[in-house]
């Protein structure tokens, strides 16, 4: 299934030697080949709804996929399986690809990307300006971050292009594949959830310190260093906002940060509980609203018992129940239902959390990119 990713990262050709490390936007624009999609990453019509089906029918098949994955997730948290945030992020989307997402051709895809980070590090290590005991720490996030912004050109003169910003659809509205690592392995372009994604298994693979943050319909990179402390890695624009401009420019006010529901470090569990969450919306995307109901409380409720303030498990349960309860209408089971949902809105109100409509977002992202040809004018 994952021809196009197996030629994006250039499988099983031996690693080059590095080009000088001269900046790419020097060079004259070099046009890589399109890469080839395998058939889950082309246009489908959108499944709204699954009509009932005996039990060997497409439909039981992808509940039962859902189910193990679910389970497997649920063992990562609980302690029964080690913590993996690759695996995590392939079981999510492989549930919604129907399991012909191949794993060791997703990991192949990852690890030649690694590859690729060492041999720049090698080669690069000596010219990186900085002498504190973490230079070695540093220089993994510059790798990452240089790998995915700038094209990295080998001797040999193949090119490994950056993987941009998508654009078009980017929160997944259209088509909820556009989240994915593996459409961004595939294209080199992605949005600001599948970018982060996989910047952060990349640090794990290279043992670069780095820590996903959350904002308003948003996910970025929190990183320190000894000389300059925590700072922030923007890769839908390439920079490094500092969190006044975060907090001033994203809908995010200071009950939110105290709640913690923004700008704070996630740990291990909690990034598997993304993946959590991730897994009941491509769920629901896929079988529809009525048919996911039970699936997504399921998830969502595991997902607020490892990640209690995780704002977007908090809205998908407390619109589920919503849902429930209007479906009940005036039955016995509609005033538990009513007060299951009026209990998860009060959840949410204290955390401070305000709705960012739809074209802030939009007219945050090109603010970003403003701010992205502001910085690249400077410097």
């Amino acid at each position: 299934m994952l021809g196009g990713i197996v030629s994006c990262a250039r499988r099983p050709l031996p690693m080059d030697a590095l080009a000088p490390r001269t900046s790419a936007y020097r060079f004259p624009t070099i046009t890589a080949p399109t890469p080839t999609l395998p058939a889950q990453l082309r246009p489908l019509p959108a499944v709204t709804a699954l009509p009932t089906s005996p039990a060997s029918s497409p439909a039981t098949r992808s509940r039962d996929l859902y189910e193990r994955t679910y389970q497997e997730l649920a063992k990562m948290l609980d302690g029964r399986y080690p913590l993996s945030f690759k695996r995590a992020v392939y079981l999510t989307e492989n549930a919604y690809f129907e399991d012909d997402l191949d794993y060791r051709q997703f990991n192949g895809a990852i690890r030649d990307l690694v590859e690729v980070c060492q041999t720049v590090a090698q080669s690069s290590g000596s010219y990186l300006l900085y002498d504190r005991p973490d230079k070695q720490n540093v220089l993994r996030n510059a790798v990452l971050f240089q790998i995915l912004k700038d094209s990295t050109r080998f001797t040999s003169g193949r090119v490994l292009s950056p993987y941009r910003y998508d654009f078009e659809d980017f929160n997944g509205e259209q088509d909820w594949r556009k989240m994915f690592v593996s459409k961004l392995l595939v294209t080199h372009s992605g949005n600001c959830h599948s970018l982060p994604f996989l910047y952060k298994i990349l640090a794990d693979e290279t043992n670069a310190p780095a820590w996903l943050a959350l904002a308003p319909n948003h996910i970025y990179l929190k990183q320190y260093n000894e000389k300059d402390g925590w700072y922030n890695t923007e890769l839908t624009s390439r920079t490094f906002p500092n969190d006044a401009w975060l907090m001033a420019s994203g809908y995010i006010s200071k009950e939110t940060i105290v709640s913690g529901i923004y700008m704070d470090t996630l740990s291990a569990k909690q990034n598997i509980v993304l993946c959590l969450v991730d897994l009941a919306k491509g769920y629901e995307r896929k079988v529809g609203l009525a048919a996911s109901e039970e699936f997504v409380l399921r998830c969502t409720t595991l997902a607020q018992q490892y990640f209690p303030h995780y704002i977007n498990a908090l809205l998908l349960h407390a619109e589920m129940l919503r849902h429930r309860f209007e479906r009940q209408q005036t039955t016995d089971a509609s005033q538990h239902t009513y007060a299951e949902m009026e209990t998860a809105y009060t959840r949410i109100v204290e955390t401070g959390y305000r709705e960012m409509p739809a074209q802030m977002y939009a007219d945050w992202l090109q603010l970003v990119r403003k701010e992205k040809d502001k910085y690249q004018t400077r410097h």
